[in-house]
C-alpha cells in the first residue's frame, strides 16, 4: 500500500504521545518579556532601592497596550510594587520615539521599556518575575503574562572616596528625567546598554544658590570650573583624553559625535570588575597616563566643559567596562559626606537656595548613593 510521507506524519502526530499539546481556546498572543541587565540595589538616605528595565517587544500584527505591570517575589508570588495609570505612562517609553510617551501602546514590531525602581524594605528577595497585563486597543478583554525571572543583585562594592573637595556640590540626577543618564541607551559593538544608569553630575553651588560668579556663558565663572578631580581609590589608570578643545562659550558649545560625549576623561580601573570614568575635563589639566598607579585623593585633573555638556560639572559613574559608551551602569557608594539638603525643582538650580535638611536628621552619611538632586559637601 503507498502512503503519502505527509499523511503518515499527520496520523502519527494525531495518534501517539507526542502530538502538540492543544491550545486553550483563552489563549492570546502576549509580549515578549526581557530583562537585559540585571537589577541592581543601591543605598540612598531614604533606604534601598532597586533599579531595572523591562523591555516588552510586540510581535504580532496588531498594537499591544500595557495596562499594568508588577514586579513580584519569585519565591512566593508575592507584589513587591506595581505601576498603573499615569505613573506607568510617565516609566514607559517606546524605543526609537524622540518625544515623551503619550500613552503605553507598543504598535506591531517594536519594543517599548519601562524603567522600574523599587524600595527593599523588610523583604530582600533574591530572584524577582514580572507580571504584565495588557490588552488590545478597542478589546474589552485584557491579558496578562507572568515571566521574565531575575536575580537582584545587591553588592555594591568598596565604598569610594570623594571624587571632589569640599562643596556644596549639586548631584544632580533624576530617574525619571527622559533625557537623563539612567534612560540613555547606547547601542555599540551589537550591544544596547545604559553606561550612565547611576551616573551623577557634580555642579558646584554657593551659599545663595549660584552656580556663577560672573557670566554665566562663561565657562570660567562657574564656581566648579578648575576644581581638581580626585582619584576615588587606590587603583590603574585604564584610560585618558586630554585632547578635545572646550568651547570659549556656553551657548556656543556644538554638537559633538557620540564618541566624543564624554570629553576629555579619565577612567580608573576599580576592583571587582568595576571602572570609574571621570567625564568632561578642562583641556590640559589631565594629570595621569594609562598604566599609572594613582592613590585615593590623588588629583587626576580639573572640572571643565568638553564634550556634551550644558554646563561645567563633573560627570562620574561606575561601570562593568572600559568604555564610556559599551558598557552597563553600575551602583556605587560614598564611604561618607554631608547631606545638606536637595532640590525638589531642577529649574531652581543656580537661581536659588536649596530646601535645607531637617535638623533632627543625621546630616553625616555613609556608605550611600547621593539621592536625587541632592546638596552635599565632601572633606576638604
Amino acid at each position: 500500500m503507498k502512503i503519502v510521507a505527509g499523511a503518515f506524519f499527520a496520523c502519527l502526530l494525531a495518534t501517539t504521545g507526542i502530538a502538540r499539546p492543544a491550545m486553550a481556546e483563552s489563549a492570546r498572543q502576549s509580549f515578549d518579556l526581557r530583562v537585559l541587565d540585571a537589577p541592581h540595589a543601591v543605598r540612598t538616605d531614604a533606604g534601598m532601592q532597586v533599579f531595572q528595565e523591562l523591555h516588552l517587544t510586540n510581535f504580532t500584527d496588531a498594537p499591544l497596550a500595557v495596562a499594568r505591570v508588577e514586579v513580584v517575589d519569585a519565591a512566593d508570588g508575592q507584589v513587591l510594587v506595581a505601576f498603573a495609570g499615569e505613573d506607568l505612562q510617565r516609566r514607559f517609553a517606546l524605543i526609537g520615539t524622540p518625544h515623551a510617551a503619550r500613552d503605553t501602546i507598543v504598535p506591531p514590531g517594536r519594543r517599548g521599556v519601562v524603567y522600574i525602581e523599587w524600595p527593599v524594605h523588610d523583604r530582600r528577595p533574591t530572584a524577582i518575575e514580572h507580571v504584565v497585563t495588557y490588552a488590545a486597543p478597542g478589546d474589552a478583554g485584557r491579558g496578562s503574562v507572568r515571566g521574565v525571572r531575575a536575580t537582584v543583585a545587591y553588592a555594591t562594592g568598596t565604598p569610594l572616596g570623594p571624587p571632589l573637595r569640599g562643596g556644596p556640590w549639586i548631584a544632580v540626577h533624576a530617574a525619571a528625567w527622559r533625557n537623563g543618564h539612567r534612560r540613555v541607551f547606547n547601542t555599540v559593538n551589537g550591544m544596547a546598554c545604559i553606561p550612565g544608569r547611576f551616573a551623577v553630575d557634580f555642579i558646584r553651588v554657593d551659599a545663595a544658590g549660584r552656580t556663577t560668579h560672573g557670566n554665566p556663558d562663561v565657562p570660567g565663572d562657574w564656581l566648579g570650573y578648575g576644581a581638581a578631580v580626585l582619584a576615588v581609590a587606590d587603583a590603574s589608570v585604564a584610560a585618558v583624553r586630554d585632547a578635545m578643545a572646550e568651547s570659549a562659550s556656553v551657548s556656543g558649545n556644538p554638537k559633538h559625535a557620540l564618541a566624543e560625549d564624554a570629553g576629555n576623561y579619565v577612567a580608573l580601573r576599580l576592583d571587582e570588575g568595576r571602572y570609574a570614568f571621570y567625564e568632561h575635563l578642562r583641556p590640559g589639566s589631565v594629570a595621569v597616563r594609562v598604566g599609572q598607579r594613582v592613590h585615593r585623593g590623588e588629583v587626576l585633573g580639573q572640572l571643565g566643559f568638553t564634550g556634551a555638556s550644558v554646563g561645567p560639572h563633573l560627570h562620574f559613574h561606575v561601570s562593568d567596562g572600559l568604555s564610556t559608551l559599551a558598557s552597563e551602569g553600575r551602583p556605587f557608594v560614598f564611604d561618607a559626606f554631608d547631606l545638606l539638603g536637595a532640590y525638589a525643582d531642577p529649574g531652581m538650580f543656580g537661581k536659588a537656595v536649596w530646601t535645607p535638611r531637617n535638623e533632627a536628621e543625621a546630616r553625616r552619611r555613609q556608605g550611600e548613593w547621593p539621592a536625587e538632586n541632592a546638596v552635599v559637601r565632601f572633606a576638604d
